[in-house]
């Protein structure tokens, strides 16, 4: 009898891991980085309690409203906490440059927001770290569009370099 009492319990213990869900937030539609997160772009979905993720939950959404998308967000992609952010990109002593590269100065990889290069001019100066806001498709032309958050004392060199078809990113290692 204490036997099967036991496996009752653990029974309904495992029922009830499988059938409570909590209420999170999710996105509704993707959001660009650097975005403002607002409640149309979010929904709440039910995922299981204790599943090990990390999340906002519903009843926290206040908190991300009003944020700026740390990334790049896809519809359906549920929010973490460091998924957003209260900084404006640039912030002060920072520029973002737009950079336009022909095919093979660039990885052919897509490069994600937040992913970290090296910028080689050719100019004899030393490659400028970046980070990447933005990255567009190759054009018809093969060139590609990307946009890199540096140091403002770097902008203008960076600037004329890409005006001068002297541009070559490298993509550094992803962590």
């Amino acid at each position: 009898m204490t036997l099967g009492l036991i496996g009752a319990l653990l029974g309904a213990y495992a029922y009830r891991g499988a059938v409570v869900r909590e209420g999170v937030v999710a996105m509704a539609r993707p959001l660009s980085f650097g975005s403002v997160v607002q409640l149309s772009d979010l929904r709440e979905i039910q995922l299981p309690l204790d599943s090990g993720l990390t999340w906002v939950t519903w009843d926290d959404v206040g908190t991300v409203l009003g944020q700026l998308a740390a990334t790049d967000l896809r519809a359906g992609q549920t929010l973490t906490p460091d998924s957003v952010s209260p900084n404006r990109v640039p912030a002060p002593g920072e520029a973002v440059v737009g950079l336009s590269v022909e095919a093979g100065r660039v990885p052919s990889a897509a490069l994600a927001p937040r992913d970290e290069v090296l910028i080689i001019t050719g100019a004899g100066s030393p490659p400028k770290r970046a980070t990447v806001v933005r990255a567009g498709d190759v054009d018809v032309s093969g060139r590609r569009d990307v946009d890199v958050l540096v140091p403002q004392a770097d902008a203008e060199e960076l600037a004329l370099a890409s005006v001068d078809n002297r541009v070559a990113i490298v993509l550094l290692g992803r962590g």
